[in-house]
């Protein structure tokens, strides 16, 4: 929105200019309304947009629409692969819009959104796919309209749930090329709001996730273990847990002339009474995640952890947490060796194995000397989808394969700033 000056100053404006005379005045000097004006407009103000770029895009897109639409409308009686399908469908084609649909959808209210979805509940529930955006003239209304279809297709998939279950098996569908994964507890009663983006609001009830990520294939387990976390993601709490006087003791090789380390011990005598401390205060504090840095846990630590996660008193009223990453460990397997993340549950049984994907480098410890993972890893538990990630994995992308998820990844990295004497090569930092 443009400021713009005149003798007629609004109530707002006329404010504006007494707060600014009266700063100018602090430091002695005194500016016009022109000039502070143009300060306003030249540097806080975006340049114009092209518009016309905007509308061919834009037209563009609804011509591409307008030809989904006319292959569904064929679909009578829809079953619950052909919802699910037609979803898949336009949710894909949603995303593609152009910006200017995109920023009409976040400044829509829920009720607007709502509204229309409740234009098309008779339609979908008789099994017909009946839509169009021809007579939508803006961006605005393009968003609107099929926002609401997507909406109505999506509560109706999770109203018919319990006739058309879809199992953790069928998530995956490769001939799609994506996932599809219901939302339950408090994931699906996360509330949507005004000035979300559409990948966050757009589908109340399911997710929908790319099968293939920068070329790497994603891999999806079920973890959900019926913590009543609450549906605030903004109250979430995680536990990272360190070490005091933690010292790695790394083994060094040279292939090629390149310099390669892997870490071969590590020695932290505070760490056996530590981790009944941390586990007990995570519990407390009902962490939804507990965290371990990457290379601080060696394998005989780790099935420490686990085993008093195991062990708890089974009348204890502590909730469990969602999601345990006893930290990383330099493990060879069959390809190699590898930096290997194993994450439990909150009972301890193990869900999921993740292998780094992005080596370390620097100058003073060289290469670390893995071979680099080949998959994506994503949890679906009971209060988000969480990605994972170790230290710099995806760090050198401006788009992160975890933008779509309800959770940032989890790092297995040492905390910046905390990072123990002599822990590992001197820029090694991340979060947990």
């Amino acid at each position: 929105m443009a400021i713009v000056f005149s003798d007629g100053l609004t109530a707002e404006a006329k404010k504006c200019e007494q707060q600014c005379r009266a700063d100018c005045k602090i430091v002695g000097v005194r500016l016009s309304m022109e000039h502070i004006a143009g300060v306003i407009w030249t540097k806080i103000l975006p340049g114009p947009v092209d518009n016309r770029a905007e509308t061919s895009a834009f037209d563009a897109w609804k011509k591409e629409a307008q030809t989904l639409a006319g292959r569904q409308e064929l679909i009578r009686n829809a079953s619950r692969d052909e919802l699910r399908r037609a979803l898949i469908e336009l949710d894909a084609l949603f995303r593609k819009a152009p910006g200017s649909v995109h920023k009409a959808y976040r400044n829509l209210t829920e009720k607007r959104i709502e509204e229309a979805r409740e234009s098309f509940t008779h339609s979908i529930g008789d099994g017909h796919l009946s839509w169009s955006l021809s007579d939508e003239k803006t961006p605005e209304l393009a968003a609107l309209r099929m926002g609401g279809f997507i909406r109505e297709i999506d509560r109706v998939l999770a109203e018919r749930r319990s006739q058309w279950p879809i199992a953790p098996s069928e998530w995956h569908l490769g001939e799609l090329g994506c996932w599809f994964i219901p939302r339950q507890g408090v994931s699906a009663l996360r509330p949507a709001r005004r000035g979300q983006a559409y990948s966050k609001r757009g589908l109340l009830f399911h997710r929908v996730l790319p099968a293939l990520i920068q070329g790497y294939p994603v891999h999806v387990v079920d973890t959900r273990t019926l913590h009543s976390t609450t549906p605030d993601a903004s109250k979430w709490k995680m536990g990272a847990c360190l070490f005091k006087a933690l010292e790695i003791k790394p083994e060094f090789v040279s292939i090629g002339g390149d310099k390669r380390f892997i870490v071969a011990a590590v020695e932290a005598p505070s760490a056996g009474d530590a981790i009944s401390e941390q586990i007990a205060q995570a519990l407390k504090e009902n962490c939804i995640a507990v965290v371990w840095p990457e290379l601080t846990v060696s394998p005989d630590l780790r099935e420490n952890i686990i085993k008093l996660i195991r062990d708890r008193d089974v009348a204890d009223a502590l909730e469990a947490p969602e999601i345990l990453i006893p930290g990383t460990w330099h493990e060879t397997t069959n390809h190699g060796i590898v930096n290997r993340a194993r994450i439990y549950d909150g009972y301890g049984e193990e869900r999921l194995i993740y292998d780094k994907i992005a080596p370390y480098a620097d100058d003073g410890w060289g290469t670390e000397n893995i071979t680099a993972g080949d998959r994506v890893c994503v949890l679906a538990t009971e209060g988000a989808l969480i990605g994972i990630a170790i230290c710099l994995d995806f760090c050198d992308v401006c788009e992160t394969p975890f933008s779509e998820l309800d959770a940032v990844g989890l790092d297995a990295g040492p905390l910046d700033g905390e990072r123990p004497h002599n822990a590992g090569p001197p820029n090694h930092r991340g979060s947990s």
